[in-house]
């Protein structure tokens, strides 16, 4: 199940991001569609069930920036 305020979020945007970068928690099939639906590509990493996601390597690699960012803000 994706996050309840993730899909608010990115429609409150005022344009469609070209990527969006999420942890593991947001890997839920309806998340990853609506993410699909609204035009922006995925950097998620890919459950143990499913096919590798194509994403650049730079996008993946760096979602750690983001992440520490947030580890910052929540301080």
């Amino acid at each position: 199940m994706s996050r309840p305020k993730a899909v608010p979020l990115l429609d409150s945007l005022p344009a469609v991001p070209t990527w969006v970068m999420a942890d593991r928690g947001y890997t839920s099939h309806v998340f990853r569609e609506h993410v699909g639906c609204m035009g922006a590509r995925k950097a998620f990493p890919r459950q143990r069930h499913e096919a590798p996601v194509a994403c650049p390597d730079w996008i993946y690699n760096n979602r750690n920036v983001v992440e520490r960012l947030w580890a910052k803000l929540k301080e």
